[in-house]
C-alpha cells in the first residue's frame, strides 16, 4: 500500500520568487563548477573550520551587572556594584528650600539619608502620577544617597557591547546615560549620578 503523500498548502503559487530562486542556484552551481577540485576542497575546509570553532564567550570584564527599576513608566538601570541596597519607602521628612534633585531625607540604618527625584534630571515629567515607593541606595565606599524609583525589578547581566547610544527620539538627559538595551532598558551612568549630590 502506498503512503499517502503530503497535500501541498493551499494558496496563490508564486512563481517571481519560485524563478529567482531557481536563478540564484542555476549561478551558485555555474560558480561551483568554475572552481578546481583543490579550490573547492581549500573552500569547503575553510567552512568546516569556521563552523567548528567554538563561538567566543565575551570576557568578564565586557559584562554589566545591573539593577533594573522602573521610573515614570520607564525601563532604567543602574551598575550594581553602585547599589548599596534597596528599601520600602515609609517616611520621608522635605528639606525647605532644598533644590532638586533633593527630594528629602528618610532615617536609614540609624542615619539621614538624603532622597534624591530623579525624574528632573532626567528630563521626565514630575507632575506625572507615580508610586515613588521604592529607594536605591547609591554609593562606592559608603552610601551616598538614595533615588525614589516606583519598583525595583532584578539584577541582570549584560554584554557591554549590548548598551548602545540612545536614539535621538529618547527624552532623559544623555549627560546621566550611559545607553541603551535592545529591550529598551535605559543604563544610567552611575558615576555622573553620584555627582548630582556631594
Amino acid at each position: 500500500m502506498m503512503a499517502a503523500r503530503p497535500k501541498a498548502p493551499r494558496g496563490p503559487v508564486d512563481w517571481a520568487e519560485i524563478r529567482q530562486r531557481v536563478e540564484a542556484a542555476g549561478r551558485a552551481l555555474a560558480g561551483a563548477t568554475d572552481m578546481s577540485p583543490e579550490s573547492r576542497r581549500e573552500v569547503l575546509e575553510e567552512r568546516a573550520r569556521a563552523l567548528a570553532r567554538p563561538a567566543a564567550a565575551p570576557l568578564a570584564g565586557d559584562m554589566l551587572e545591573v539593577l533594573t527599576f522602573t521610573l515614570a513608566n520607564e525601563t532604567y538601570a543602574v551598575e550594581s556594584r553602585y547599589v548599596v541596597a534597596v528599601f520600602r519607602l515609609t517616611d520621608l521628612s522635605p528639606l525647605p528650600g532644598a533644590e532638586p534633585p533633593v527630594f528629602g531625607v528618610t532615617a536609614w540604618r540609624g542615619e539621614l539619608l538624603t532622597i534624591l527625584d530623579l525624574r528632573a534630571a532626567l528630563g521626565l515629567s514630575v507632575t506625572a502620577l507615580n508610586d515613588l515607593s521604592r529607594v536605591i541606595v547609591l554609593g562606592e565606599e559608603r552610601p551616598a544617597f538614595g533615588i525614589l524609583a516606583d519598583a525595583a525589578r532584578e539584577l541582570v547581566t549584560l554584554a557591554a557591547s549590548d548598551v548602545r547610544q540612545p536614539p535621538a527620539r529618547v527624552a532623559a538627559r544623555r549627560e546621566y546615560l550611559r545607553g541603551v538595551t535592545s529591550e529598551a532598558v535605559l543604563v544610567l551612568e552611575a558615576t555622573k549620578l553620584l555627582q548630582l549630590h556631594g
